[in-house]
C-alpha cells in the first residue's frame, strides 16, 4: 500500500504579476508535500538482559558473564539468528550491602516463530526480555525510503504545476530542494501476549503479532513561476 498526502499549506512570496516592475517577471512559490509507504516487516529484533545480584562485584559479574556466555553460544547455533551484546553496568544496591551486574543481549531474525522461540528459551534460562519490534532491515528501509522521496517529490512537481496554471503562469524550476526521509520506518504498535500457566514444564515463548512499517518522506522546494 502506498499514497501520497497531499494539499499542504504553501505561501507565495510575490507582490502580483502586474504590480512587478519590469523585469521581474518572476514568483516564488514555497511549496512543500509528504509521502508515505507501508512495508510488510522482514526482521524481528529482541532484547534480553542478564541481572544477577551478590555480595561482591566479583560474584555477581561471575554469574551474569556465564548466563551471557551461554545465551550467545544457544544463539549462534540457531540458523538465520544474529546475536550481538549490549551494555554492561555493575553498581552498588541495598543501600551498599550488595552488587548488581546487568548485560543486554539483542537477537535479530527475518523467521519470527524461529526467533520467539529462542528468546522463550532464554527466558527459561534467567534471561529478561526487555524489548520486542517488527521493522525493516537497512535495505528494505532505504528502498522504502527512496520510494517515498520519489513519490512526495513528483506530487511536489504536479502541485505547483497546479498552482502556477491557477495563477496564469507556469512552472520553469525548483530551487532549495529539500528532502527529509526518516532513517528508520515507524512500526505501529505490536501486541504481545503474557504467557499463560501451563501443566508442562516448559514455559510458553512470547507471542507476538506483526504489522507494516510506515515510512515517510518530505519535500520542500522553491517553485520558480514565470509568464507563459
Amino acid at each position: 500500500m502506498r499514497r501520497a498526502l497531499l494539499m499542504l499549506p504553501f505561501a507565495l512570496l510575490a507582490t502580483p504579476l502586474a504590480a512587478q516592475p519590469a523585469g521581474l517577471a518572476e514568483t516564488l512559490l514555497h511549496i512543500g508535500e509528504t509521502a508515505e509507504v507501508t512495508r510488510a516487516p522482514d526482521e524481528v529484533v529482541a532484547t534480553l538482559r542478564a541481572e544477577s545480584r551478590a555480595g561482591t562485584a566479583a560474584a555477581a559479574q561471575d554469574a551474569v558473564n556465564r548466563s551471557i556466555a551461554a545465551a550467545v553460544a544457544r544463539a549462534q547455533a540457531v540458523t538465520g539468528v544474529r546475536v550481538s551484546t549490549g551494555g554492561y553496568w555493575t553498581s552498588r544496591v541495598d543501600e551498599g550491602r550488595s552488587w548488581q551486574a546487568t548485560q543486554s543481549l539483542t537477537l535479530r531474525g527475518a523467521d519470527p516463530a524461529k526467533l520467539l522461540e529462542l528468546a522463550g528459551a532464554m527466558q527459561a534460562q534467567g534471561l529478561a526480555l526487555g524489548g520486542l519490534n517488527f521493522g525493516l532491515t537497512r535495505d528494505a528501509n532505504r528502498a522504502a525510503r527512496q520510494e517515498a522521496s520519489a513519490m512526495a517529490l513528483d506530487a511536489l512537481q504536479k502541485r505547483a504545476e497546479a498552482v502556477a496554471a491557477q495563477l496564469g503562469l507556469q512552472l520553469v524550476g525548483l530551487r532549495e530542494v529539500r528532502i527529509d526521509a526518516s532513517d528508520r520506518g515507524t512500526a505501529r504498535p505490536m501486541p504481545m501476549a503474557m504467557a499463560r500457566a501451563s501443566a508442562s514444564p516448559a514455559p510458553a515463548p512470547p507471542v507476538a503479532v506483526a504489522e507494516d512499517v510506515v515510512v515517510t518522506a518530505g519535500v520542500e522546494a522553491v517553485a520558480v513561476l514565470r509568464p507563459r
